[in-house]
């Protein structure tokens, strides 16, 4: 695979360009401030009265509603949720953009399920793979997060150039770009949220935790052992990979792991991994969150609370007061 880096950009291709921030959320905040100082003219877009165009006013930056500021743009981070991206381009951003405009997503989820028509534009891709706080903290330390890099269309024939300037304005070639697809980008990151990051481990935890505690070991025993643990675990394969971790650890923590652990996924937990690909791939998934964020989001609200009410959380609660010093 190819990867971008610095020098395979040429930020003087946005010279004298706006760049508008359309949202100024998670990912919105870190992105308009590492452009801003890396020389861009930055101003953002957004509700009027709303809590992040508000926060843009007091970082200093010129603010508009939805509308004027895609009139004003000649690019445009369009960094709103996933779940309203598609009613608020339709309504608000599709026919103010200017002719020649580039469009640039942070996520493929809304141009891949066919929430919006990018029509005559410019259309790329520019994702980092990082939380917005670590966006622009690994920036002012000089470094960056890797990032994902994709070109929906190219009207201008300079729409790749485009996204490169970008990423190197928020600091992610600084470490590497990766080129990807629309496509790839959002169907991947959906199955790793769900079968991994935010749904597969989250769930193992959990189960682990009620076996310990139902087996009569203390609840605060049982957090520590397969919750609070698992960030040391995971800092060393991220350091090391697998193996490596397996080389840092105990032998004992090594032969339990690789000998009998592993056996916990089987071919029934990978038809499971195969079906949830299946729905997302096919856009089932995608059209049930609209349609849930679209009714108000009970149903989420629900599974929220339900989980808040979990033993393992309101233990996690009372160990994590233990350690004032650790970032929450």
């Amino acid at each position: 695979m190819n990867i971008y880096m610095e020098a395979d950009a040429k930020p003087s291709v946005l010279s004298g360009r706006k760049i508008v921030v359309a949202g100024y959320g998670n990912q919105g905040r870190p992105q308009a401030l590492n452009l801003r100082d890396s020389g861009f003219d930055v101003e953002v877009a957004g509700r009027s009265g709303g809590g992040g165009r508000i926060t843009a006013g007091r970082d200093g930056f010129r603010t508009f509603d939805l509308g004027e500021g895609a009139g004003r743009a000649d690019v445009l981070l369009y960094l709103l949720p996933d779940e309203v991206q598609g009613r608020v381009f339709a309504e608000e951003i599709g026919d103010n953009l200017k002719p020649g405009a580039t469009l640039c997503f942070a996520h493929g989820f809304a141009v891949t399920f066919g929430q919006i028509d990018t029509g005559g534009c410019d259309c790329v891709l520019v994702a980092p793979k990082g939380q917005g706080g670590e966006v622009r903290r690994s920036y002012e330390c000089g470094s960056g997060v890797p990032c994902l890099i994709a070109v929906e269309h190219d009207r201008s024939g300079e729409a790749l150039a485009r996204a490169l300037a970008i990423a190197w304005g928020l600091g992610c070639l600084r470490v590497g770009g990766f080129p990807t697809s629309f496509r790839e980008e959002a169907v991947s990151d959906l199955f790793g949220e769900q079968v991994v990051l935010c749904g597969g481990v989250p769930a193992l935890i959990k189960r682990a935790f009620d076996v310990l505690v139902r087996k009569g070991f203390s609840p605060e025993i049982a957090y520590f052992e397969c919750f609070h643990e698992l960030r040391i675990i995971v800092d060393l394969f991220e350091r090391y990979g697998f193996s490596g971790m397996r080389d840092m650890i105990s032998g004992t923590a090594a032969y339990g792991s690789l000998a009998f652990g592993e056996r916990l996924i089987g071919e029934k937990e990978q038809r499971a991994m195969e079906e949830l690909f299946e729905r997302i791939s096919s856009g089932e998934f995608a059209r049930d969150w609209l349609a849930e964020a679209g009714a108000g989001g009970s149903k989420l609200d629900m599974l929220r609370e339900t989980e808040r009410e979990l033993e393992i959380e309101k233990v996690g609660k009372r160990v994590r007061k233990l350690f004032p010093c650790q970032e929450r």
